[in-house]
């Protein structure tokens, strides 16, 4: 009797088990409101390096700044795991042709070039540096002038001490054969509260080949947590269908008349086809939702892609 009032007890404490994990992909699957829609962007801005490398050395060649879009986003569309995930679009430098990445001349010719220019930059430089020396000196008067220029002349230590430091490395990696070319991004977060406010967090270096150019990337915020107040999107398995009246989620700074700066512009796309929404709104890492709030992906150019 015991053994059957168990059985019998088990059972139904499986079924309400399984009830409740039905109810709760059902609630996971559910589409965005239009509220989600203006919570789930934010501004992606920072700088793209373009870095060359050889064993330990890592040279910046030059920097790109970058402001576009993103949208927070889930690992897993049935779990909240977001974890400060940001999928945006990787843009930056791109000196030379895909085709020309692993030609050993194109890379050596491309540090002769870097090596020289940065060459004549330092020759400036130190001529800056001495003659800014030499006035610190002949100053007899300490006065807020002299102060000021005291700190500028710090700071061209700094930079002229840096530049040194790059050209040493340049030098040396133009008799070296392994070079190896690619893109740091280092890049924060920022997002409108349910305030007004804006909030930002920094993001965790990027590492990307210059053969990435115009694809979604992943950006994790250092504290690996989702901002309160924010949407994390997801993406459902069973997909949308292929064409499709779209939404497209754009951040204004100017704009306090909507929730969250956010404005909804509508438009057509057509998957393998390009969007229409003029590129004012469309900027890149844009979300892309269907019009019954499922999320598509996010803008590239005239493209959307996940």
């Amino acid at each position: 009797m015991f053994a059957k009032f168990t059985r019998h007890k088990l059972i139904v404490i499986g079924i309400l088990l399984l009830a409740v994990g039905l109810m709760w992909l059902v609630v996971r699957s559910l589409p965005a409101t239009e509220e989600d829609l203006r919570r789930s962007t934010c501004f992606v801005e920072g700088k793209s390096y373009l870095c060359l490398a050889s064993g330990k050395d890592t040279v910046v060649l030059k920097a790109d700044n970058i402001r576009q879009q993103g949208v927070w986003i889930n690992r897993h569309w049935w779990w909240p795991s977001c974890d400060g995930r940001v999928l945006t679009i990787d843009n930056g430098i791109n000196p030379i042709h895909r085709n020309h990445l692993e030609n050993p001349d194109t890379l050596k010719k491309l540090v002769a070039e870097g090596t020289d220019s940065l060459g004549r930059l330092l020759e400036r430089k130190q001529v800056e540096r001495k003659e800014l020396i030499y006035y610190l000196r002949s100053h007899g008067v300490i006065d807020e002038g002299y102060t000021q220029i005291a700190a500028y002349a710090n700071a061209q230590r700094i930079e002229t001490d840096s530049l040194a430091s790059r050209y040493r490395k340049l030098t040396a990696m133009k008799s070296i054969k392994s070079l190896r070319l690619f893109r740091k991004g280092v890049y924060q977060v920022s997002w409108y509260d349910n305030g007004g406010k804006l909030k930002h967090v920094s993001c965790k270096p990027i590492f990307t080949p210059l053969d990435n150019t115009g694809q979604p990337i992943i950006l994790h915020t250092q504290r690996s947590l989702k901002p309160w107040g924010v949407y994390a999107v997801r993406n459902v398995p069973w997909g949308v269908a292929r064409h499709k009246k779209i939404i497209v989620v754009a951040l204004s700074a100017t704009n306090k008349l909507t929730d969250h700066h956010a404005i909804l512009i509508t438009g057509d796309y057509e998957r393998g086809h390009n969007h229409d929404v003029p590129s004012l709104f469309a900027v890149d890492g844009s979300p892309v939702f269907s019009q019954h709030g499922r999320f598509l992906g996010i803008v590239a150019g005239k493209e959307v892609r996940q």
